[in-house]
């Protein structure tokens, strides 16, 4: 990515997170520091063939000889989940982080054989940057230590709030409420005022629940005689706390079933956001009885995942836990877009065991980390911001966003998408430029980089399988293997084998060995598209 000659007093550019729901990461420049907020992951599709997940491109800024900091608004792995991989390539950058975030953010690095400096940040902590301020501010979402920040000019000309994850709740169970004050406080000095804002849930006309809403019906279901099984995010914190809280209330004992949250839980517990409902846990190694309906059993994959606690529950192949007619599954969770199809398999057979669902369609069993429209209404109306950018979310909803703003507020919308550069002069002045976008970073295996070539490779070999032909020059003798083709081909392998070895003459055999490769393959492939309609990969290796 280029920088023009004259650079600007401040640049904002997203590497990722804006026109998609993941691999967060935007950078904050001036002439002598780059603070890039949030390195988070993105969970591709399927026809990416079991790559772990992709990350923004650092490409752009990776030489940089500024000072790098990075700062982190929550620990979801959207926005965490690859701080191992920029932390590589950045090792000398301090870490900034809230409390909780901090926690998961280190385990992360140990596990990777990492050390980082990392501090942590609350709402009184301002983070000076020569031109520019930080200040963290304090919001509501599904997460605890959820922050904002504003991005404030010391010469007064303008302040930006960015918010990529939050909910509008003004009296959360939990939590503190939305700092609506603070915005108002620095906006009120400042020229100039810029939003960018979570666009997640910009389809949602009303007003997202609060955690507080959820309390009496998930309080029917705990004190309900029936064995209850829970699944969700295990990073909801706020929701297992309630959980918990209402176990204790009714003599139950909360038994989570997945590594992921029972992380999560000793995360939180470390950092002291649970009390004395803490004690109602169970290990499942302690589970004498597992039929018992004083147990709640807490699982992960509530999304379907295939190595989720609640698939193998679902389809049996857990080592004590099996589905039962008086049994109560809870999806305390929204399906995630492309996730409809592996839930619903869940459905079907949690189904035809008999036992129950009860889903955010049935009874107030989940509330949004995300603003709907009334959220957003209420948020402008408070802090009355100049110009509005939609961030976080898919570039749908980006632009009903910005439909949104027009029909909703007098503040001007402005489109950005990842590697925008948006640059404001030391008057406010804001322009744009759009950069060439960089592919993300696909990681596969152990944290492994894996090149795009590969997955395209990977693909055909999936969809049309596999063929080796090994050849000796001086003997011509061919030996051949597949993979993945139909097994009627057994029966014509000897016959493709001599065909092939019919176009080995003396002709061919005195080329260099990369043409007599792709001779052969080429020869193959039409070969055995003759007898299948398709073309297999095919992988010639001469000796």
């Amino acid at each position: 990515m280029s920088r023009s000659s004259k650079s600007p007093f401040l640049s904002v550019t997203p590497l990722g997170g804006v026109g998609e729901i993941g691999s967060n990461c935007t950078v904050f420049e001036n002439d002598d520091h780059l603070v890039i907020v949030d390195y988070g992951i993105l969970f591709p599709y399927e026809d990416f063939f079991d790559i772990n997940y992709l990350i923004a491109s650092l490409d752009s800024i990776k030489d940089t000889t500024k000072k790098v900091s990075i700062f982190i608004t929550h620990g979801h792995e959207d926005h965490i989940g690859a701080i191992a991989h920029i932390n590589k390539v950045f090792p000398n950058a301090e870490i900034h982080a809230p409390k909780f975030a901090e926690k998961l953010i280190r385990k992360k690095l140990q596990m990777a054989g990492q050390t980082a400096k990392v501090s942590i940040y609350n709402e009184s902590t301002v983070l000076d940057f020569g031109n520019f301020e930080v200040h963290p501010v304090a919001v509501t979402h599904s997460i605890p230590d959820t922050f904002g920040l504003i991005v404030k000019g010391k010469n007064g000309n303008f302040s930006i709030l960015f918010i990529s994850d939050f909910k509008f709740d003004l009296n959360p169970l939990y939590e503190r409420p939305f700092n609506t004050e603070k915005i108002q406080e620095l906006f009120a000095q400042s020229r100039k005022n810029i939003c960018m804002i979570d666009s997640t849930n910009i389809l949602n006309e009303g007003k997202t629940l609060s955690e507080r809403d959820l309390v009496e019906d998930l309080a029917e279901l705990v004190r309900a005689p029936n064995r209850l099984f829970v699944t969700l995010f295990s990073s909801n914190i706020h929701r297992l706390r309630t959980l918990m809280t209402l176990a204790q209330d009714h003599g139950k004992r909360i038994v989570p079933i997945g590594r992921s949250v029972r992380h999560y839980l000793e995360s939180a517990n470390e950092c002291g956001l649970f009390g004395e409902e803490f004690a109602v846990l169970r290990d499942e190694k302690e589970i004498q009885d597992p039929g018992s309906k004083k147990n709640i059993y807490i699982l992960t994959g509530c999304q379907g995942d295939h190595f989720g606690a609640l698939r193998r529950v679902a389809c049996g192949e857990h080592k004590f836990l099996e589905p039962g007619a008086e049994d109560v599954f809870v999806f305390s969770s929204k399906p995630i877009p492309g996730n409809e199809s592996k839930i619903y398999r869940i459905y079907n057979q949690l189904t035809e065991k008999g036992a129950s669902i009860i889903t955010y369609k049935d009874k107030r069993v989940h509330a949004s980390g995300h603003p709907g429209q009334e959220d957003l209404k209420q948020l402008y109306n408070a802090i009355k911001p100049d110009v509005i950018i939609p961030i976080h979310g898919e570039s749908y909803f980006l632009r009903k966003h910005l439909d949104f703003i027009e029909r909703n507020t007098s503040s001007q919308g402005l489109w950005l998408q990842n590697f925008h550069r948006l640059a404001l002069s030391s008057e406010g002045e804001i322009s744009s430029q759009a950069f060439e976008p960089e592919q993300p970073t696909i990681i596969h295996g152990k944290a492994l980089v894996i090149e795009r070539e590969a997955i395209s490779k990977r693909r055909r070999m999936a969809c049309n399988g596999v063929c080796f032909i090994s050849l000796d020059r001086k003997t011509r003798k061919v030996e051949l293997t597949t993979s993945g083709l139909p097994q009627f081909l057994e029966k014509d392998i000897e016959k493709i084998t001599n065909l092939i070895k019919g176009q080995l003459n003396k002709k061919l055999m005195e080329k260099d060995v990369e043409a007599i490769s792709e001779e052969v393959r080429i020869f193959a492939r039409n070969l055995f598209n003759n007898f299948l309609g398709y073309k297999p990969v095919t992988v010639v290796h001469v000796l």
